[in-house]
This record gives C-alpha cells, structure tokens and sequence, in this order.
C-alpha cells in the first residue's frame, strides 16, 4: 500500500523500523543512571545484541536501487534510499557509541575496549553478512539458534572464505521475511 503514493518499498520501511530497535534499547539499557541489572536488562542486552547488525544491514539494501528503475535510477527514489541510510548508519553509530560510553563507565582499560570495539564489529558484520546473504532474521536467532550459529559458523570459516563454498551454496528459503520483502 505503501508503494502507491511513493517510492518507498514496505521491505525498505521494515528494514529501517528494526534498525532503530537497537538505538532504542541502547538509551533504556546504557543509561548512566542505570545501577542495578536484573533479568530483564540482561533479556535486553541479548536483544540489543542479536538486534545490532539490522542497523548497518539498512545500507546493503542499496543494491535493490538498479531493481527498483529498469530505466534508470530515479532521483526521488535515490533520495529516499539515503534517508533510510542515513537512519540506519545514524542508529548504529548512536548504539555503539552508548555501548562503549556504558563499558568506559563500568571501568574497562584501554586495552580491553579495544577488544572489545574489534569483537562488536566482527559480531556485527557476521550478522550483516548471513542476513544479506543467509537470509536469516534476527528472530531466528531464538527461533532456531542452532542454525544460526551453524550457518554462520560456516560463513566465517576460512576454509569457506577461500574456497568460496558458503557464498555460492544455495540461499535458504526466506519463508520469515517481512511483508512485501523482496529481498534475494
């Protein structure tokens, strides 16, 4: 319905409505004046994580832009997709800055946070990485966790970065997708 009155895809909306999902649970969980941290902030944190890497998924949906104008990209539609962009690199940095201001209150060195900026990311385009090309929704990492990890397991093994083998393997059938989603 969307479609009618402007360029914008329902997927493209979907997309952008689950990249705000972690900014928004990064203002409630990394809030300084949060002290105590019960089950439902650790419940919180769990989804923040798996959450995360729809952020920065927003901007590989940029590859629908020669899809969407057989003739030629229109203006209005290049446009659009640079908002949805924009919300979706804004809600990443926005997230990961109060993550790393949150870890900076709790006391972690240098060092460690390091280590841990360089674990974020990699979590983060592992996750980026099987959503674009493993088709795999962030619900199904509490839907089907076990596969999850399996399929991204193979992903990120060397033996299938080298060779190749999990790029060219068959995508899995994308039964959970968002309504309208048109997504490969």
């Amino acid at each position: 319905m969307l479609r009618v009155f402007s360029p914008v895809p329902t997927w493209m909306v979907w997309n952008t409505v689950l990249a705000l999902v972690p900014l928004a649970l990064s203002f409630t969980l990394f809030s300084p004046a949060r002290r105590h941290r019960s089950v439902w902030w650790w419940l919180g944190l769990g989804i923040f994580v798996v959450a995360l890497p729809n952020a920065p998924y927003v901007l590989t949906d940029v590859i629908h832009l020669v899809d969407d104008d057989r003739d030629g990209v229109l203006i209005r539609t290049v446009v659009v997709y640079s908002g949805f962009v924009t919300v979706g690199v804004v809600a990443y940095t926005v997230s990961v800055a109060r993550l790393f201001a949150f870890f900076r209150r709790a006391g972690m060195g240098a060092l460690s946070l390091v280590g841990a900026e360089i674990g974020v990311h990699s979590v983060v385009a592992v996750g980026v990485l099987i959503g674009r090309y493993g088709r795999w929704n962030s619900w199904d990492a509490a839907t089907r966790p076990w596969a999850v990890v399996r399929d991204a397991a193979l992903w990120v093994s060397p033996r299938s970065a080298g060779s190749g083998a999990a790029r060219d393997r068959p995508r899995r059938n994308h039964r959970n997708s968002a309504p309208g989603d048109r997504r490969r």
